[in-house]
């Protein structure tokens, strides 16, 4: 039987896009040494890897709208299955098209995060939100700081003689390990009571209802704000690895392990200090240090002559990782009602997915065109007009009340 006390959700809830993410994270730092290794050239292998965030960008919003309407779990449970059936068709992948065809079926079924963020807005209340996200925040990190690690010592010492097809078999385990978990332990937060009427009359189209979430300006300003902080977040990510072994020579192993270093960090900072800090100092002010924490780790990265200049600037941007998408989401969910949360928060993340395409995708060309930190160097400069953007964002929270409806206006 199902339980179903809502509160008993969130340690669950942990569990399940820990060992989600796991699986994820043992093939991050690897995936771009398999697309090379298929004989693709950097920008072949960034607008591969763009495949994932560009479908999980067109079909975070339609999860999220189905949540809305019939239940959170039943979304998790087809994201779990699709991210299974993924990494296998990755790991007997021997073409680029096999490859592609995984990271589009992993794109399109990635409703794991932003479904998961609106179970803890279910059970939660606007003072413990920030905390509770950063909890499943936690989690997220912790399953990248775990998995980097596996899927370094699986793929072994040398990216020439790396076993990828053990490492995407590893994945597709611990994603089924997901599965299980939300089919057998994890309760509904959503249930059929508090839900909009499903009726096709009475309901309005995704398109009407995603014009009303665009509409509202500060969620607009918000969604910006997403928009340039993940582009840069994601073409500094996409081509660090690379990066990382022709600048200074690191292994699989090693930047597994560096990975998991930052990741750490990352975790240990929303585990145990964000709910405290946010209630302390405000979501705002966090994303203000967030910003800032990007733009000076990554001027050091372009600056960065050694490994250990390289592990500070890392250590800085985690930071801001830590803080950045947490607050901002939790920002963004006190301004829906109850009924929407899974739509704006999936408006949300479809924001941030396609940010991802758009930073995945350019940062193979802005590497090998206009040098190799360049992704590193237009990331830093991008977090000026952020900065600028959460003083807008600022003037908009003061001058608006939280917790209105979507299709309410704000004034």
């Amino acid at each position: 039987m199902i339980p179903t006390a809502p509160r008993g959700a969130i340690p669950i809830l942990f569990a399940v896009v820990f060992i989600d993410l796991v699986g994820f994270g043992i093939l991050m730092p690897l995936i771009p040494f398999y697309v090379e290794r298929l004989g693709a050239g950097p920008e072949q292998i960034t607008l591969i890897l763009a495949i994932h965030p560009l479908c999980q960008s067109l079909a975070t919003p339609v999860w999220g709208d189905l949540s809305d309407r019939f239940g959170r779990r039943p979304i998790l449970l087809i994201s779990c299955a699709g991210h299974v059936g993924a990494y296998l068709l990755l790991g007997f992948a021997d073409s680029l098209t096999m490859l592609m065809m995984s990271r589009l079926l992993s794109g399109t079924t990635s409703a794991n995060i932003a479904t998961a963020f609106a179970c803890v807005s279910d059970v939660t209340g606007p003072e413990e939100r920030a905390g509770a996200m950063g909890k499943i925040s936690a989690a997220f990190s912790l399953g990248f700081a775990t998995g980097p690690a596996i899927g370094g010592f699986l793929a072994g010492d040398s990216v020439a003689d790396a076993n990828f097809e053990r490492t995407a078999l590893a994945a597709a385990v611990f994603a089924f390990g997901a599965f299980i978990a939300v089919l057998f332990f994890l309760p509904e937060t959503f249930p059929p009571e508090a839900r909009r009427d499903r009726s096709g009359s009475a309901t309005p189209k995704l398109s009407a209802k995603f014009g009303q979430v665009a509409r509202r300006p500060i969620i607009t300003l918000m969604l910006i704000l997403c928009l340039v902080v993940m582009t840069s977040i994601a073409a500094r990510e996409t081509i660090f690895p690379l990066w990382a072994h022709y600048q200074v020579g690191l292994s699989p192993v090693e930047l597994g392990l560096l990975i998991t270093y930052t990741a750490s960090i990352i975790a240990a900072i929303q585990l145990f200090g964000i709910g405290k800090l946010a209630r302390r100092f405000g979501e705002l002010a966090m994303l203000q240090v967030a910003l800032a924490s990007f733009g000076i780790g990554w001027l050091l990265l372009v600056l960065a002559p050694n490994m250990t200049i390289i592990v500070v600037a890392m250590t800085i941007a985690s930071v801001g990782s830590a803080f950045f998408q947490t607050c901002l989401q939790a920002l963004i969910s006190h301004r829906a009602g109850p009924q929407e949360r899974g739509l704006v928060l999936g408006v949300y993340q479809s924001t941030s997915s396609a940010s991802r395409f758009i930073g995945q995708a350019g940062s193979g060309t802005l590497y090998g065109q206009l040098g190799m930190n360049a992704p590193f160097l237009i990331g830093a400069i991008a977090m000026l007009p952020a900065l600028l953007l959460t003083r807008r964002i600022n003037r908009g929270l003061q001058a608006a009340p939280a917790g209105v409806a979507v299709g309410k206006d704000e004034h």
